[in-house]
């Protein structure tokens, strides 16, 4: 996360502490303790109490760094869309060649989601818990998200005179794709000897799939 996003997150989420410094430590915190008891209890089962002593701290001290339980799920979502879009900005900065840098997002994308798939689930499952305003703030994320796929389309056709419409519809598809090794997981592992196997046969599909954008 860069300085302007932490301070961008500080404000969003009302804070007793002024230290942005110590915000983002004391978050990180919470962020990891409310993943493991989110993840084992579910949003509704888990108690700030319970959060605040798997984050090493006491109820009081997690009252310092958010309002209520709710702000939790928004900072969760936050940090997960931040190390998202982390982890496949840096599988793609030292990639020259267009179609080799969509490979390799695609690629990436895939196994993060399946790195955190337990994390994934729950966030869609209590997609419904956040405040309106958050979740326009994480929509606007996920935006940024798609644009991100659109330009790699474009710059994967760029010697091709590409039909718009296909590269926004398709760019939202391969936003959202991926999440299948989440969602299907069980299925996927059980019917598929290795989940590399899946990641590669998803993102041949796609490459596939793709070919629809350019004007024939």
């Amino acid at each position: 996360m860069s300085r302007h996003e932490q301070k961008e997150a500080t404000k969003r989420i009302k804070t007793k502490i002024l230290n942005p410094k110590r915000v983002n430590l004391r978050r990180k915190q919470i962020i990891q303790g409310a993943i493991k008891v989110f993840t084992k209890k579910g949003f509704y089962n888990s108690t700030t109490k319970e959060i605040a002593e798997a984050a090493e701290m006491t109820e009081g001290t997690l009252y310092n760094y958010i309002r209520c339980k709710e702000d939790i799920i928004y900072i969760v979502y936050d940090y997960t869309t931040q190390v998202l879009r982390k982890e496949l900005n840096q599988t793609i900065a030292d990639i020259k060649d267009p179609k080799e840098r969509l490979k390799q997002a695609l690629i990436q994308t895939l196994k993060s989601i399946l790195k955190y798939q337990d994390l994934i689930m729950f966030l869609y499952r209590e997609s419904g818990t956040l405040k309106k305003e958050d979740l326009y703030t994480i929509l606007e994320r996920e935006d940024d998200y798609i644009k991100l796929f659109e330009q790699l389309l474009k710059d994967y056709f760029k010697d091709e005179q590409i039909n718009e419409i296909r590269t926004k519809v398709c760019a939202d598809i391969l936003t959202y794709l991926p999440v299948i090794v989440s969602f299907r997981r069980w299925s996927l592992k059980r019917r598929v000897e290795s989940m590399d196997i899946v990641i590669k046969e998803i993102v041949n599909f796609i490459l596939h799939g793709i070919e629809c954008i350019p004007e024939k």
